[in-house]
């Protein structure tokens, strides 16, 4: 272990010691006593709380300084990034080793396309919710989610509204885009009035890609070519950027 890292740990031990004995029924009591053990496991949940907390907030403040026109342009990078990967391996196919691993190559891009989505749907989501007073409302009391959700999850978690708001949007799957997008018209109050069904079939078939290799529940084997993920790349942008469209329509208004 480095001086720095010996340092660093001699001063956490420290101001754990110091919390431990400010505890302790007995001045006298030492490392090796049960009641010093207890209070140090009390003392180490109690960072892991301010981690998360710390983890937390910082969450909180990136939704609020990246605005859901930021995250798209980000998600399009991404995905354009992605576009030139499968145009260069395209230039690439009469090499024998772009024969051996295209397959699981294309497999994993594919994967990918549809796991920027669903990142790009629960960012701005939440981002939405985060910024705007009127979005964060209609979600209190439309979304299914915060149905059973009681006054004092508050006080045990030590979060506003908002936060518990956006802290119940994770836990939904977003691979689920018939709910996603039910969930960005209760928020917008609209209709949104979008054709999904292109991407209800891609993200269907990223799940059979993720969960069972690449093969059906009739365990038929999913053929993904780099002409299927550029067409499917574009279908993602299209819809990614017509939701956009609507987002930043009633943002505007």
């Amino acid at each position: 272990m480095s001086s720095i890292k010996e340092h660093l740990f001699d001063i956490q031990s420290q101001q754990a010691d110091e919390w431990i004995r400010e505890r302790l029924s007995d001045d006298s009591l030492d490392e090796n006593s049960e009641e010093y053990q207890d209070l140090a496991n009390d003392y180490s949940n109690y960072q892991d709380h301010l981690s998360e907390v710390a983890e937390w907030n910082a969450e909180l403040k990136w939704y609020k300084e990246n605005g859901s026109s930021v995250i798209h342009s980000r998600f399009i990078t991404e995905l354009d990034a992605l576009q030139l990967m499968i145009v260069d391996n395209l230039a690439k196919q009469s090499r024998i080793l772009f024969q051996l691993h295209s397959a699981p190559f294309f497999k994993m891009s594919y994967a990918y396309a549809v796991t920027l989505l669903e990142s790009f749907l629960g960012d701005t989501l939440k981002t939405i919710i985060s910024e705007n007073d009127v979005f964060l409302n209609n979600a209190i009391s439309k979304f299914k989610i915060l149905k059973n959700v009681k006054l004092s999850e508050l006080s045990n978690t030590n979060l506003d509204v908002n936060s518990l708001v956006i802290k119940k949007v994770s836990e939904v799957l977003f691979h689920n885009i018939p709910n996603v997008i039910e969930m960005f018209e209760q928020v917008l109050d609209i209709n949104l009035d979008i054709n999904i069904s292109k991407v209800v079939i891609i993200t269907k078939l990223r799940h059979d890609i993720a969960h069972r290799n690449g093969r059906t529940m009739d365990g038929e084997h999913v053929h993904v070519s780099a002409e299927d993920l550029l067409v499917v790349i574009n279908d993602i942008k299209q819809f990614s950027g017509q939701l956009q469209e609507k987002i930043n329509a009633v943002s505007a208004a």
